[in-house]
């Protein structure tokens, strides 16, 4: 097991009801975890919550089981399948050497009608430094893709399934690589519900003459852990060997995936506003021209969770995720894969006038449509761990370093109740999600005394962000306009330095508590590329003019 890294995965779950405060002691090796006094210290943890295997939450699982085996010798499929979840703890000092994790002592047994946790492995998270002293590579995050659906589907709502074909679908990066030129992409079967292979794997620039599926040289073969070929468990994920690659910043890079045989389903991101091309029944892997390629009518984009690219060793860059629903995501921005809202501020920083046209650090999409990304299971109002999807969309991205938060307009048009009940709800969602993220700590911020880690370090940034009016396409009730303005003046008062008021950005007189989306900034009633360019100018002004008090690095 890797013994360095930045957080302690542990993979769990309850039976009998959800367990809550389960606690344990991270030991240290010797002098590689000090206190701010220069004295040894070894870190007491907290698993704040850990789910119920059937009545669980299913969008925070790290795997959804079929069948339930009885005492009896019998075996049931439950609606809700047997669920296995992955709970992160930060660490006190990341990178210092664990010797030693003592696992709760919860409960004596399994008793029927009691709360009792089931730990059936942990792991600890490697950091994004690779190798040591002159070979150390420093690694960031430039593009992600969060995984939120077990089955891609095509425009007219099937299911999309591939044959031994070759995938090929573009990512439309932030930031370059540095002198080092290296590059890697990681790949996730997060969703999937059985193992997935890829025969081969590769990655090249597109042409930006021809575009589309063609290359703009030989296309770069890719290895993981020295082989052509990887297979990856349902539940899980794989990260390429390192290659040379000269990528420009704001570059589109072509990935291409042969997958083995037939995937009559393909997990990946559900909206992703990205033209995807297939080849033939063959591996096309390495072709530089596209005339074995076919655009698909992909809704989705298969597979594809991230794309790292080196950095100073002596200066490392960090990453900005954009964690949030459709605001984040650009569901309904152009198509061409270039206008999300990551999209939209790399753009923005290039353009600033108060720039030097560079963008400095990582912008990743952490976006989804999904209908609710609070904390959804909570025993405090200021977690200090996390579950998924966070954990799986935010934490394990390239040397992140903030985090910009904006959701909460689905919860509130979900919310049948009063309107302070619906604010209430998304204000503690919000407030526990910000505790959560903010308790880690960057890759590269660790402090030290006489050459060794000390326990006090640089933890992630968190931006929130005021909810933007709804629009005609999703109205809300009285009460649900009510709850969204009460959870603004919310954010404005309790987070000053740290909040973005996208609601100000996008509304018609260009405050928080207006009802309505300007005009210029909708499409059929739905947000346009102007919406989401307007957030972005929000963002780089703020950056700018020192509302907010941690810039971004």
């Amino acid at each position: 097991m890797v013994s360095t890294g930045d957080a302690v995965v542990f993979l769990a779950f309850a039976t009998g009801a959800a367990t809550k405060d389960a606690t344990g002691t991270i030991t240290y090796a010797k002098n590689n975890c000090l206190n701010p006094n220069g004295d040894p210290t070894d870190q007491d943890y907290r698993l704040g919550t850990v789910p119920d295997w059937l009545s669980g939450p299913s969008s925070a699982a790290s795997i959804t089981l079929v069948h339930e085996n009885h005492s009896n010798n019998t075996q049931t499929s439950p609606s809700s399948g047997p669920k296995v979840y992955a709970i992160s703890v930060p660490l006190a000092c990341p990178g210092s050497v664990i010797s030693s994790i003592s696992l709760p002592q919860f409960t004596n047994g399994v008793q029927a009608g009691q709360p009792a946790l089931h730990i059936i492995g942990l792991g600890v998270r490697p950091m994004t430094v690779t190798g040591s002293g002159s070979s150390a590579q420093h690694w960031v995050g430039t593009w992600a893709s969060v995984q939120d659906t077990d089955k891609v589907q095509l425009s007219n709502g099937s299911t999309a399934a591939v044959n031994s074909q070759t995938l090929r679908i573009p990512a439309h990066v932030s930031i370059g690589t540095d002198s080092g030129n290296g590059a890697r992409i990681r790949l996730s079967n997060a969703m999937g519900a059985t193992p997935v292979t890829f025969h081969a794997a590769s990655v090249a620039l597109q042409d930006t003459t021809a575009a589309g599926a063609t290359a703009a040289a030989a296309p770069v073969t890719l290895t993981f852990n020295g082989s052509p070929s990887v297979t990856i468990p349902a539940g899980g994920d794989a990260t390429s060997d390192p290659v040379t690659l000269t990528v420009q910043p704001q570059a589109t890079v072509l990935v291409s995936l042969q997958v083995h045989g037939e995937a009559p389903a393909m997990p990946g991101h559900s909206v992703a506003r990205t033209p995807v091309w297939v080849s033939d029944h063959a591996n096309r892997t390495s072709d530089t021209a596209a005339a074995h390629y076919t655009q698909t009518t992909y809704a989705g984009l298969p597979y594809l969770s991230g794309i790292d690219v080196t950095t100073s060793t002596s200066n490392p860059t960090g990453s900005l995720v954009l964690y949030g629903d459709q605001s984040v995501n650009g569901d309904t921005a152009s198509d061409d894969g270039q206008h999300h809202l990551s999209d939209a501020i790399t753009n923005a920083l290039v353009n600033d006038p108060h720039g030097d046209t560079s963008v400095k650090y990582g912008v990743l999409n952490a976006g989804t449509d999904s209908n609710s990304l609070l904390p959804q299971i909570t025993n405090s109002t200021n977690p200090l761990n996390a579950l998924n999807p966070q954990d799986r969309n935010v934490l394990v991205q390239g040397n992140v370093r903030t985090v910009l938060v904006s959701t909460g307009a689905a919860d509130l048009l979900n919310c049948t109740s009063d309107a302070n009940t619906c604010a209430t709800d998304v204000e503690n969602g919000l407030a526990s999600l910000d505790s959560q993220l903010s308790s880690y700590s960057t890759d590269d911020g660790q402090i030290y005394i006489n050459q060794q880690p000390v326990t006090r370090n640089s933890n992630i940034t968190v931006y929130l962000a005021t909810i933007a009016p709804f629009t005609a396409v999703h109205p809300g009730t009285a009460a649900q306009e009510a709850a969204r303005e009460q959870v603004n003046t919310y954010l404005l008062d309790n987070y000053p330095g740290r909040l973005l008021d996208f609601a100000a950005a996008v509304s018609t007189d260009g405050t928080a508590t207006s009802s309505t989306v300007k005009a210029a900034d909708l499409s059929d009633g739905n947000p346009s590329d102007t919406y989401y360019a307007d957030l972005a100018g929000r963002y780089v002004n703020d950056t700018d003019s020192g509302t907010l008090i941690y810039l971004p690095n």
